[in-house]
């Protein structure tokens, strides 16, 4: 009995094992309802046993594939796949995925703006009820970061359905929709993206550390792990190779058909390296997949208020550049960007801008005009410069009545603000300032919008003619009002101690030939200053410019009731005062801000005088949470404790109106006598419920009180 009952157990143990053994692991994306390339040659993996002999079965076809676990388990073969259709199954061994389909597959990868979802963008609640797409089949990778190259990552193989959908990548939906709209043919959309990841996460360990061009980032590294506290292994989205270990190397070598890629953000302070960084990634994913040099197609970063001038449109002329790898396109997003915020919601144009390129160079549809004009080269006639342009379709268009956006210069190298107008298939570019032009820039700021156009409604990406070294330094204009004097004390500094700042007194470009700034120097109001750093003789393209008037209350007391944020100081106490005009710039140093809060100061203007009129100069950028006041309020006293309103005025300006906005709020006072003048400009308070930071704390933004 005994006998018996160990017979039985141990039958049990071999039946369990050999279950056990027989038994085989897929990736995350070999499973059902997944997609394979068509009409290729696609590799299918997993793990088993060591040794044991794996046989694969495709229901499209009679054939039989075999491979054998390696001494780490893993094996893999190739199986042949059909033209588009399904669904189908695969039986490996024991085991059946199901539910697979055979069509067209898409790597689509980047940052936070290929990550946004698509409930997120413009008119996303819409498209989500009508997301019920079958054959258009979701994988979304979850984020992961890797020390080393992973074998496999965390998601599964979903239909597009409206729940699936609402979560999925808004850029990567729209480009899989019309793909299968215009194919009629299953579609498979992997996507693997980290907001704020910069390329060089994306990049394999061995590429990234061959190369000293890069050691810079592993210098950044070195000092995050220096910073970092016991036990804390440093590593994050922003580590050279740790996304490719955990999000691209598990996928290789999935048969696909190419990649599309929206980042570049993240990048935008390297753009030099830049240049060579994304080639590389680009060549680093063609190689190690070993499918040929397949489609990559990538979104040019849309216009935003970076903090130092031209990064972006740098970032986006490396981008540009990077068309010169082969098999590569770029979606141009100049005109559907938004300078107040770096997550664009218009998601539908992107995604549809990506898959023009990929129906008229891979599917076929060679009618589709699938770019906007890109520069192709320049040529000098006489004082004009005419540029020449490839992909103009049908022709070149401005919308709007002139061409915007035009820059040009001479051999000096100061650029100066240009007509351009269209001529046949080229745009003619010149400017009175320039009598022998040799390079023209086109967009080249980080927040401009331009308007040329080809006749199908593409726009035409940002460019630079020249190869010039641009110098961002930033030169600040600072002033103290004398009273003795009647004069101002103007300062000019910058942090770059081997430039030099050429300055001019009546609004004007400096050039070489304007005053050299040495010293402070005294002026009386009006006048406007404007300043500008040299580095060897090259120009900064930043350009400093302050207005400083003179009224009654220049230097002046101001006695704050609510106190500015130390963010935004503007300088101090006597910033409100001191007769300097702010830019449509809020970091420009000139603008006090006041977050959640009411501005409320008074300003004793030392005598009893008659004023007439009462304004203060507020800006609106509601990307930022900056919005007008509600009302401006005036009151007036002359002995400082008893106040008496005498004027208000209300903001009629929309809350919605976007784009960086300078308004002069002006209060009429009737020739009022008063020594105290009290001024309360009143905060909206919070964001409201259509901003993307509905509830949160605004801000107003005040740069001057000027009282006559």
């Amino acid at each position: 009995m005994k006998r018996t009952l160990f017979l039985s157990i141990f039958s049990l143990f071999l039946i369990s094992t050999n279950t056990i053994l027989s038994q085989t692991e897929f990736p995350s994306f070999i499973s059902n309802n997944m997609v394979l390339q068509q009409q290729t040659e696609a590799p299918i993996w997993g793990w088993a046993e060591k040794g044991m002999k794996i046989k694969i079965q495709c229901n499209w076809e009679d054939s039989e594939y075999f491979a054998i676990a390696d001494d780490t388990g893993k094996w893999q073969t190739k199986v042949k796949t059909p033209e588009a259709g399904g669904p189908f199954t695969i039986t490996v061994n024991e085991d059946t995925i199901e539910n697979v389909l055979i069509g067209e597959v898409w790597i689509c990868s980047g940052q936070s703006n290929m990550k946004w979802e698509l409930e997120k963008s413009i008119g996303g609640l819409e498209e989500i009820e009508k997301a019920n797409y079958p054959e258009i089949r979701l994988f979304y990778a979850a984020r992961q970061i890797g020390d080393k190259p992973q074998d496999d990552c965390y998601g599964n193989w979903v239909e597009c359905t409206p729940k699936s959908a609402s979560s999925f990548s808004a850029v990567a939906y729209y480009f899989g929709k019309k793909l299968y709209k215009e194919l009629n043919v299953p579609i498979g959309l992997i996507h693997t993206s980290w907001g704020g990841s910069p390329a060089q996460a994306w990049v394999k360990e061995e590429i990234m550390k061959s190369d000293p061009d890069y050691q810079i980032y592993y210098d950044r590294q070195k000092k995050n792990e220096l910073k970092a506290k016991p036990g804390i292994l440093p590593l994050s989205q922003y580590s050279p190779s740790r996304l490719y270990n955990a999000m691209i190397h598990p996928l290789i070598p999935f048969a696909i058909k190419g990649a599309i890629w929206y980042q570049g953000e993240s990048n935008r302070s390297e753009a030099i390296l830049y240049e060579k960084l994304f080639p590389t990634m680009i060549k680093n994913w063609r190689d190690d997949w070993q499918q040929g040099n397949f489609p990559f197609y990538y979104v040019q970063i849309a216009p935003y208020n970076y903090n130092v001038p031209v990064e972006g449109a740098l970032l986006r002329d490396a981008q540009r550049k990077t068309l010169s790898v082969p098999n590569t396109g770029m979606a141009v997003t100049m005109d559907i960007g938004n300078p107040n915020d770096i997550h664009p919601r218009n998601k539908v144009d992107v995604g549809e801008r990506l898959a023009l390129w990929a129906l008229a160079k891979d599917y076929g549809k060679e009618r589709i005009v699938f770019s906007g004009p890109l520069y192709n080269s320049i040529k000098s006639e006489g004082n004009k410069a005419r540029i020449y342009f490839d992909y103009i379709g049908s022709g070149l268009m401005a919308k709007g009545e002139e061409l915007t956006h035009f820059e040009i210069a001479g051999s000096d190298k100061i650029f100066y603000p240009a007509k351009a107008a269209i001529d046949g298939k080229t745009v003619l570019v010149k400017s009175e300032e320039v009598d022998n032009p040799v390079a023209v820039r086109y967009a080249f700021h980080n927040t401009d919008e331009p308007n040329l156009f080809n006749n199908e409604g593409l726009p035409a990406s940002s460019f630079r003619t020249d190869d010039w070294i641009i110098v961002t330094d930033k030169s600040e204009i600072s002033s103290n009002y004398q009273t003795e004097q009647n004069q101002f004390l103007v300062k000019i500094k910058t942090n770059t101690n081997s430039s030099e700042i050429r300055y001019t007194l009546d609004g004007t470009m400096p050039n070489q030939n304007s005053y050299l700034y040495d010293k402070a120097f005294s002026v009386s109001g009006p006048v406007t200053i404007t300043s500008r750093v040299f580095v060897n003789k090259v120009p900064s393209v930043y350009v400093a410019q302050c207005e400083i008037l003179q009224h009654k209350a220049t230097g002046k007391k101001a006695t704050y009731i609510n106190k500015y944020s130390d963010k935004y100081s503007g300088g101090g106490e006597f910033a409100l005062v001191n007769s300097m005009k702010g830019s449509d710039d809020f970091t420009d140093g000139f603008w006090q801000g006041f977050e959640g809060d009411d501005l409320e100061v008074i300003v004793d203007l030392e005598e009893e005088l008659k004023i007439s009129t009462v304004s203060i100069g507020c800006l609106q950028s509601i990307g930022a949470w900056i919005f007008f006041p509600k009302t401006l309020q005036i009151e007036v006293s002359k002995d400082g404790s008893n106040f008496e309103k005498v004027a208000q005025v209300t903001n009629n300006i929309s809350k919605r109106e976007e784009g960086d906005i300078l308004e002069i709020f002006e209060a009429k006072v009737n020739n009022t006598s008063a020594r105290y003048i009290k001024i309360v400009a009143e905060n909206v308070g919070v964001c409201p419920e259509w901003h993307p930071g509905a509830g949160g704390k605004a801000w107003i933004f005040i740069d001057e009180i000027i009282i006559e």
